[in-house]
């Protein structure tokens, strides 16, 4: 009796060390950390779909298998998600797909792992990729090869700045915008950029270009910035509490020598012509 004892422990042993059953168990999530995880996962399904097919998507998570993987000295909890997307094409057709995607959330914040996603589909047609590769992307990778003033060496200094300034792992640079945000009477160059490898995060770029001097607004695992649109002397943009619901609205300044948000509500309901 003794010896069989021994050698369901020694079974039950190997296979907690083999499974990992002692250091995960199922959980449910509270409504708090809910929130926080579909953030990570809206924040990962958007740059892979954005990556991807060149559009921001609409993401509904149907479901989330969380684990608590704490030990007595560190908090940890993983999980896979599913659900679905959507992205509209230039002629307004409904595109959707699937996804699911891996992730964490831990004492010093959350990111995400893989995410793989389903073609998206609009009935019998399949939206063709068209990989994000903004004009601002192909400078950073090539250098102008002539001096005439045309968007690849007006955006010279823009691409210097944000490849010095902003962490390359998942950089996506998006639409590059005109806008006169120091109020000097010549137009400034501004563009959301994503970044990050499992956290992505969003910040915005402004570049003077008649001073040659540049500003970044990045609050990273606080805030995330994007650019809506932007007019002559205005510049639309969404703030969103990282990992929580919530959006609000306003405007880009330069105050102190620094980039800011400036809270305008009605920015929300009309955004300035995209340029």
């Amino acid at each position: 009796m003794g010896k069989k004892i021994a050698c369901l422990a020694v079974i039950m042993a190997l296979a907690i060390s083999v499974f990992g059953c002692a250091d995960k168990k199922k959980v449910e999530l509270t409504p708090q950390m809910e929130t926080n995880i579909k953030g990570l996962i809206n924040m990962g399904v958007y740059h892979e779909v954005y990556t991807k097919y060149g559009l921001e998507p609409g993401v509904t998570v149907d479901k989330i298998d969380a684990q608590d993987e704490s030990t007595d000295s560190y908090y940890k909890i993983t999980f896979v998600a599913k659900g679905s997307y959507t992205v509209k094409d230039s002629s307004d057709d409904l595109y959707s797909g699937t996804f699911k995607i891996d992730g964490y959330w831990e004492a010093h914040g959350g990111g995400t792992g893989e995410c793989k996603i389903s073609e998206p589909k609009c009935g019998s047609k399949t939206l063709p990729e068209q990989s994000v590769v903004s004009e601002i992307a192909e400078v950073l990778k090539t250098e102008a090869t002539t001096t005439e003033i045309t968007e690849s060496t007006l955006y010279q200094p823009l691409a210097e700045y944000i490849s010095s300034n902003t962490p390359e792992t998942g950089r996506v640079v998006e639409k590059v915008f005109e806008s006169d945000v120091n109020k000097d009477g010549y137009p400034d160059l501004c563009v959301t950029v994503l970044q990050g490898s499992g956290v992505v995060s969003s910040a915005i770029v402004v570049y003077d270009v008649q001073n040659g001097k540049g500003y970044i607004l990045d609050e990273r695992s606080t805030f995330d910035y994007k650019i809506l649109g932007a007019a002559e002397d205005v510049v639309a943009v969404c703030r969103t509490p990282f990992g929580k619901d919530g959006k609000t609205y306003g405007t880009l300044a330069i105050e102190g020598d620094k980039l800011v948000f400036v809270e305008n509500e009605e920015m929300g309901a009309t955004t300035p012509v995209n340029n």
